[in-house]
């Protein structure tokens, strides 16, 4: 194989890491709850009432809130009687199959095994895809879902059959009801093939209408969860976890800043996860609809952003930069309890900003300062090799490259904000190793000719 790793061997290191990882915490700490995150406990209600009432609901309350991708996978696992084992199981597996998902894009983008080869190699031992596969969380379903879209996406505009772009709408649509962050994401879609379209000289007729096609099956199926939340509870959006953050993240980020205080207590004063809080604040919306209450809270929080607009920016793109930097460090320690479930950094880092909050960690604890240090030196590894592959100009105008590059730059943008922390990169990452595994393999092949170049020039000068 010319000195090719085989993929299966790539695949089983992938598999034997992510399945060490969470065997290792549960020896160490002999606690499930290590699996779990604060989302976890909703997800797992929607489930076991999916179970056993037949309705996507909570406390008999139709659930506007949460979306039905995530919950689903969650289903075997409650009815076998182990979550946590049945549900990391199938994680393991997902995100195996994503790495494989990235070898068959490298092949499409670059048609050099070795190239493909590299990038599966860099996502099988992602320090931030494995962690999440131990994570009783949507992070691994859903990248797994986004890079299934982008595969057949890119098959399509290789090949051009319809089959693999409708497909590739349903996959797309499956990853909104997973995570709602994907909802505009069909539009960006539409409007990079109608640009390919455009510089395409053949055909053009066809392709429009296969693009057509794309967006309306992509919008119908997601429509179709909007009008069961406006027959079930008179709300017209997709899913009200938009409303809640922005007016409990977003907007609270902005009063924190504005009324000197820190972003928690901000949280807290606004009754975040405490409704006698909230009712307390606001005693009129106790007998009003839940579809009425988030309605308030998404016209309460664009309020405060369009009042503040500036100081919203600069939280946003704060956010991005930990979204883009943040090296999982936390949830790490956490996933072995070397870290308290509620440590603040993330509060922290909204009040304080990253240079305060990496000297706390250096003077209060090491331990997190040296881990997130590590993980940051690897991730900047990425970004390096990265680099690279951007900086080479077969790459650049290539329309394949471009969108990829469009959709982590869109989940990039989308997860700026006050709540954004590394995890929000995990879909991004099999971007990032296909882009850093081309500059690896050209960052190898430049240094292998600059060594053969100083061989033979020292021979030359040895038979003089």
């Amino acid at each position: 194989m010319n000195g090719i790793i085989p993929m299966r061997y790539i695949l089983l290191t992938a598999f034997v890491i992510r399945l060490f990882v969470p065997l290792l915490a549960a020896f160490h700490t002999q606690d499930h709850r290590v699996f779990h995150l604060p989302d976890t406990a909703s997800y797992v209600r929607s489930a076991t009432e999916l179970i056993y009432s037949g309705q996507f609901a909570r406390n008999g309350i139709p659930d506007i809130v949460r979306t039905p991708g995530y919950p689903l996978l969650l289903v075997p696992g409650i009815l076998l009687g182990n979550t946590e084992l049945v549900t990391i199981t199938l994680q393991i597996i997902l995100s195996c199959l994503t790495v494989y998902l990235v070898f068959r894009i490298a092949l499409l983008l670059f048609e050099r095994v070795k190239i493909a080869t590299l990038c599966a190699l860099l996502y099988a031992i992602e320090p931030l895809s494995i962690l999440y596969a131990s994570k009783v969380l949507t992070e691994t379903l859903f990248t797994y879902v986004v890079v299934l879209f982008l595969y057949l996406l890119l098959q399509y505009m290789k090949k051009g059959s319809l089959a693999q772009l409708l497909i590739a709408a349903v996959a797309l649509s499956a990853s909104v009801y997973v995570r709602p962050i994907s909802f505009f994401l069909p539009i960006l879609i539409a409007v990079i093939l109608i640009l390919w379209i455009l510089i395409k000289r053949q055909n053009k007729s066809k392709l429009l209408f296969h693009t057509c096609l794309f967006f309306t099956v992509t919008i119908s199926l997601t429509a179709l969860w909007q009008m069961r939340n406006m027959v079930e509870a008179g709300y017209s959006g997709f899913s009200a976890v938009a409303d809640k953050n922005l007016y409990f993240y977003q907007a609270a980020s902005v009063l924190a800043v504005r009324q000197g205080i820190p972003f928690y207590e901000m949280q807290k004063q606004m009754g975040y996860q405490n409704t006698g809080v909230y009712f307390a604040n606001h005693p009129d919306q106790r007998n009003w609809s839940q579809s009425k209450r988030y309605r308030y809270m998404r016209k309460e929080g664009v309020k405060i952003l369009l009042q503040y607009p500036s100081t919203y920016l600069t939280i946003h793109l704060k956010g991005m930069l930990w979204t883009l930097l943040g090296p999982g460090a936390t949830e790490y320690l956490r996933l072995f309890k070397l870290y308290p479930d509620c440590g603040g950094l993330l509060g922290l880092m909204v009040d304080k900003g990253l240079l305060t909050t990496v000297i706390f960690l250096l003077k209060n604890n090491p331990l997190m300062f040296w881990t997130n240090l590590f993980l940051s030196l690897v991730l900047m590894l990425y970004f390096l090799f990265g680099v690279i592959a951007l900086l080479s100009r077969n790459l650049i105008n290539n329309i394949s490259i471009i969108t990829l590059l469009s959709v982590g730059a869109y989940f990039f943008a989308i997860s700026g904000g006050p709540h954004s922390y590394g995890r929000f990169r995990h879909p991004i990452m099999p971007i990032i190793c296909i882009l850093a595994g081309y500059g690896l393999s050209e960052a190898i092949s430049r240094f292998r000719k600059v060594s053969a170049s100083h061989k033979h020039h020292t021979f030359d000068n040895i038979s003089l």
